[in-house]
């Protein structure tokens, strides 16, 4: 081998070397970018993903305060309820006490009514014109005396 074969195959490697570099480097650089469009592409589907969880929490945050809302409501019904239940039960006690009262009331009023026949024992007359307003102090009676 003379000095000018040994030059063209030192030549034709260097060639061949930046060659296979320029190949090298342009695959790494594709590569590159292939791995850059793929990361561009997660941030975007990131970004879009935290404005829907957003959106979601938002809504999310509404329902509850609807449900605070409600249940606040519903708590002032129940003790709305509560406070009207404690005064019915108040006043059918109160009734109940003027009923005994007025019972016996009216007992004592019979055992001190003389029993002439002209009253029945709750007290009210007899007398047949007392049923259809004729009686002169039934005030039902339009000729009714007064006295």
């Amino acid at each position: 081998m003379d000095g000018m074969t040994i030059v063209w195959i030192v030549v034709a490697i260097a060639v061949l070397v930046i060659v296979v570099a320029l190949i090298a480097s342009a695959m790494s650089r594709k590569s590159q970018h292939r791995a850059e469009q793929e990361a561009y592409e997660h941030e975007q589907q990131a970004r879009a993903s935290a404005t829907q969880a957003e959106k979601q929490r938002a809504v999310a945050d509404e329902v509850d305060a609807r449900a605070r809302k409600a249940q606040a409501a519903a708590d002032e019904k129940t003790a709305e309820a509560r406070r009207l239940s404690a005064g019915a039960t108040e006043r059918r006690d109160a009734a109940q006490n003027a009923r005994a009262e007025s019972d016996e009331h009216r007992s004592q009023a019979q055992n001190l009514w003389p029993d002439d026949g002209s009253q029945n024992r709750e007290g009210q007359p007899v007398d047949p014109d007392w049923d259809d307003g004729r009686h002169p102090h039934d005030p039902r009676n339009p000729k009714r005396t007064r006295g």
